[in-house]
């Protein structure tokens, strides 16, 4: 448990005074504070009487890099994380430009209303956005929102809920420090704002402390933040660095060890160790459990809660490409793992890690149910089966689930909304042979080629964006001369300059096609080697798909989710690599 020169026996009569030592009828309550862009290390230095009465921790924000969980930290993600108890892959607010959240993945409001109907829910904002944007659907069934306050009406408003309501549950967020880092970074202004949420803090704490003194009732507040700060001046956030990613949790009630003992053998040490804390993604599921809700295996909540029994912890997918599930445990018993809400597999939770060996392609949902807890966890599977240089501003990724992404090479990054379904709609024609694309490429702005595994070919006109008539065609020394005795070989194929397009096939070989004379050029195929391909010798049989970006570069795409970019005008690979098909290096292309 992480301190800001708390007295143990302040902290412990606090914890008297607010609930902790409720009789058995007292009325399990809840308030839930969020304080918006408040860096904890900031909050470690500030003299802050109020956040000092309460058990705090680190915690960590913005998923697992390199993962499908991994969000941004801004905060639309993260509130609507924090409320939900499962990362943007699930709940699908990516950014705070995004709609309405997954309905699949209701939040606290809409999860407490379902379990108690008759339970008093409130949700008051500086931000509109979490009631009138991200969770809309959710607040309509609650007995009072208020969006767009002022940070001090919110807290007005909150306590007059308290004192004059019976309040099950109330959000509250904050928007003050958040304001000011972006205004001026850090210093006097953004460390008087923290200052002024402290004491708006104590306002509230002193209201739940007159209600639980009055009606006994079993009150537990969580104080949190949605995102952190740039490290050294603090005007921004939104990437993947320790310091953005670092928040912090605390309650006014002594809560389990996944709060106060932080793993230090996590199975992921990134961010120095960042991931052996709590999740943001365990808030909402601690709420959840203290008003008496059963958490359910079938929610997929990715956090665990932070108060009664405890779960495996940590659980976190391994790297690379097989569906390895890591996690950590401190006591014995059996974890039974589902995937895609089957049980497969029943383990020692002792064993703290299971491959999945079966060949399932996309995503799979896990839950991992120990000691009657679950925690979830959702692997992206998918991998990169083709390849379609489209034009100068969007090329397309065909996956192995029968789904694709079209990828903005301008912003660098997949548009919204992909991966979809490569169906008739979205592809005319294309939709049969989904499963069965291996490799494509454009002869030109008006017709493209793609390659099934099975030996055919279709010809795709652009401008009328749909497959020709006629098609799919068995690749031939008719259609294709010089290729048929390796029509089912066919891995890859990246369209060069001129009338070049080259085949790269399964065994580690390649040939050199000529468009304008419409054969194979002799004396292929060849073997894939530092002479003829500098720097991709030593993967020539582990190349997937190749896809032309410009007429400077081009990409060769490996298995186990790596890449190779390679210098079209030197001709050869560049230095350094393969790296990682990650949320860095392709944004959105295999982690949402």
């Amino acid at each position: 448990m992480q301190g800001i020169g708390k007295s143990i026996t302040r902290s412990l009569l606090l914890a008297a005074l607010l609930g902790t030592s409720a009789t058995s009828q007292a009325a399990p309550k809840a308030v839930l504070i969020g304080i918006d862009g408040t860096q904890y290390e900031k909050l470690l230095a500030l003299d802050l009487p109020n956040m000092r009465r309460l058990y705090q921790t680190m915690a960590y924000t913005g998923g697992v890099q390199g993962s499908a969980s991994e969000q941004t930290t801004v905060s639309g993600p993260g509130w609507t994380t924090m409320l939900t108890g499962v990362w943007a892959n699930k709940h699908g607010v990516t950014s705070n430009d995004s709609g309405l959240a997954n309905a699949q993945f209701p939040s606290v409001f809409k999860r407490i209303r379902q379990a108690k109907p008759s339970a008093y829910i409130a949700s008051i904002t500086n931000w509109a956005s979490i009631n009138q944007r991200f969770l809309t659907q959710d607040v309509v069934g609650n007995d009072f929102n208020a969006s767009g306050l002022s940070d001090q009406a919110v807290v007005d408003k909150t306590v007059e809920q308290i004192r004059t309501t019976p309040a099950d549950f109330i959000f509250v967020a904050l928007d003050d420090p958040d304001h000011a880092g972006h205004a001026s970074g850090f210093g006097a202004a953004y460390n008087q704002a923290i200052r002024d949420s402290d004491a708006r803090l104590g306002q509230i704490l002193a209201a739940v402390e007159a209600k639980r003194a009055a009606s006994g009732d079993d009150w537990l507040v969580l104080v949190t933040t949605d995102h952190g700060r740039e490290a050294l001046l603090g005007y921004n956030h939104g990437s993947q660095t320790r310091s953005e990613k670092t928040i912090f949790i605390a309650s006014n009630q002594a809560l389990n060890a996944e709060f106060n003992q932080p793993v230090g053998n996590v199975s992921n040490q990134g961010f120095g160790g960042l991931y052996g804390y709590a999740a943001q993604t365990s808030i909402a599921p601690t709420i959840l459990r203290h008003l008496g809700i059963a958490l359910q295996p079938q929610w997929l909540l990715d956090g665990i809660p932070l108060n009664g029994t405890l779960a495996v912890q940590k659980l976190l997918p391994a790297s690379g490409s097989q569906a390895t599930l890591n996690w950590f445990a401190a006591d014995g018993g059996m974890v039974e793992i589902r995937r895609n809400g089957i049980t497969v597999a029943t383990v020692p939770a002792a064993q703290q890690g299971w491959l999945d060996g079966a060949a399932i392609p996309g995503q799979a949902d896990y839950s991992l149910i120990h000691n009657g807890t679950p925690a979830a966890l959702r692997l992206n599977r998918r991998q990169i089966q083709a390849t379609l240089d489209w034009d100068a501003t969007r090329s397309y990724f065909f996956l192995d689930d029968g789904s694709y992404v079209r990828y903005n090479q301008v912003l660098d990054r997949a548009d919204s909304g992909y991966p979809a379904a490569t169906s008739d709609s979205s592809w005319p024609g294309l939709g049969s042979y989904a499963g069965k694309l291996r490799a494509g490429f454009s002869k030109d702005a008006g017709v493209a080629y793609f390659f099934l595994d099975d030996g055919r070919y279709i010809r795709y006109n652009k401008i009328a964006d749909r497959v020709e008539s006629g098609y799919p065609k068995p690749v031939n020394d008719s259609t294709w001369p010089g290729l048929a005795a390796y029509a089912g070989q066919i891995r890859a194929t990246l369209r060069w300059s001129g009338g070049t397009v080259y085949f790269f096939l399964r065994d580690g070989r390649y040939l050199r096609y000529n468009l304008i004379l419409d054969k194979v050029d002799a004396g292929y195929p060849k073997p894939v080697t530092d002479a003829n391909w500098p720097g991709l010798g030593a993967y020539a049989g582990q190349i997937e798909s190749a896809l032309k970006w410009d007429d400077t570069r081009a990409y060769f795409f490996l298995g186990g989710k790596r890449y190779i970019r390679y210098n079209i005008a030197l001709d050869r690979a560049e230095s350094g690599y393969p790296r990682a098909v990650d949320q860095a290096s392709w944004p959105g292309l295999l982690v949402q």
